[in-house]
């Protein structure tokens, strides 16, 4: 039992690198290279691939293969593959995992087209964008079938890999606009030229949001590192000197000091598997795809005030509704986002949620008692609260507003409005 706990402690630290090293990149080509690479490494794969689906929604076109080196009439011929019930398609089709031990003998097998390397074990997870599948990664020949732990951690994995897929091809789509647009400023009047600096600062602006987000998750990624090296791993090397004394004591006979110290390696590894839970939590809370958001925010106020110190009072008025995935997310991303901002910049010694449900809308206010700031000197100067940037378009994308009343020595408070009539799903 230490030892799979161990190998899947080895295996998150090693998903955390890759995660660096992705984001790093800005190539798509380099990152579906880069990606899939680290998903045979990462499951002991020999072969593997990466689809994405195509315009009309009805082909998965492969745009990445690692382990197979076809010709070029071949992957003419063969990278688009039919969106159908088989196993390879399931994952999108689907929208989940898929593994074989054989996908020769699945009943659904559609064969493989001549000089394709034959497909032992098989594990496909969908990549996905706000929980819609836009492709998938497929992985094959693993020498043992492939098990729960590596379908969980393709699945981590290839979320952030979705994203930073998007990025690129954002990335690559901005780089080819902004040719076309200076191509097109040489032959155009001075009108254009207007034009083409109001897009350059629109792409300032989207590069600012975007190194903002890759500092937050490097933050995050850093303490989750910091998490398991002062807690997972602590108690894993006590998990190992009480199984070295439990050893020592069978030797020498002494089986009733032998079991107190199994029992202890029991407790420490229970403490390890919470440890873990806490990790998969901070990724993505449970209570959030369980429970909805007021449970959800909830949990993270007791979280904030233990990690942090500040207290955390939680609110809820009106009847809580559920609210589509994404909203959800979004939502609660906010409130996380206006937290940090408190305890990091507030200096505040006390701080509120309030989440209020009315049959239109919902409102989430986050308030602290610090020392406030000038917010017109920081929309003007683009300088610090980079993360309010972030904000403002989180509540845009949801079709609501943001309002931030604030001042030097007063505190603050953030308020999100979002409308919700048409989005109501089911009332809790």
């Amino acid at each position: 039992m230490t030892q799979v706990n161990g190998a899947q402690v080895q295996r998150l630290q090693a998903l955390y690198q890759m995660a660096v090293e992705l984001s790093a990149l800005r190539s798509l080509e380099s990152v579906l290279d880069t990606a899939l690479r680290h998903c045979l490494e990462l499951t002991g794969s020999q072969f593997g691939f990466i689809g994405l689906t195509a315009v009309n929604g009805k082909a998965l076109d492969v745009v990445a293969i690692q382990g197979f080196n076809p010709s070029s009439s071949f992957y003419h011929h063969n990278h688009l593959i039919p969106l159908r019930p088989n196993i390879f398609a399931r994952s999108v089709l689907e929208n989940r995992a898929v593994r074989s031990v054989d996908a020769v003998t699945e009943p659904n097998r559609v064969g493989q087209p001549p000089g394709h390397p034959p497909v032992g074990t098989f594990l496909g997870v969908p990549l996905r964008l706000q929980d819609e599948p836009i492709g998938m990664i497929g992985l094959a020949n693993r020498p043992e079938p492939y098990e729960d732990d590596h379908e969980q951690l393709l699945l981590t994995y290839a979320a952030q890999v979705a994203i930073v897929i998007r990025n690129a091809q954002l990335y690559e789509q901005l780089q080819a606009n902004n040719e076309a647009l200076e191509q097109k400023v040489r032959r155009r009047t001075r009108q254009l030229e207007k034009a083409k600096e109001t897009l350059a600062m629109k792409a300032t602006q989207l590069q600012t949001l975007l190194s903002e987000t890759v500092d937050v998750q490097e933050r995050e990624r850093q303490r989750i590192a910091q998490d398991m090296h002062d807690g997972t791993n602590q108690l894993l090397i006590g998990a190992l000197l009480e199984l070295k004394s439990a050893h020592k004591r069978l030797g020498n006979g002494d089986l009733a000091l032998a079991e107190n110290s199994l029992e202890t390696v029991q407790n420490i590894l229970h403490r390890v598997e919470a440890e873990i839970k806490n990790i998969i939590h901070d990724l993505r809370p449970p209570t959030l795809d369980a429970l909805g958001l007021a449970p959800a925010v909830r949990r993270y106020a007791e979280r904030f005030e233990q990690y942090t110190g500040i207290p955390c009072v939680v609110t809820v008025q009106g009847e809580p509704l559920r609210l589509p995935s994404r909203m959800e997310i979004s939502i609660y991303r906010l409130m996380q986002e206006a937290l940090q901002n408190a305890s990091v910049h507030a200096q505040t010694g006390r701080t509120e949620v309030a989440l209020v449900f009315e049959p239109d809308c919902l409102r989430l206010a986050v308030l602290d008692n610090g020392r406030g700031f000038d917010l017109t000197a920081v929309q003007r100067h683009n300088s610090g609260h980079l993360g309010l940037l972030g904000m403002q378009e989180r509540a845009e994308s949801l079709g609501g507003s943001l309002l931030i009343d604030t001042a030097p020595g007063q505190g603050t408070r953030v308020t999100l409005t979002v409308p919700t009539l048409e989005n109501t799903e089911v009332k809790m």
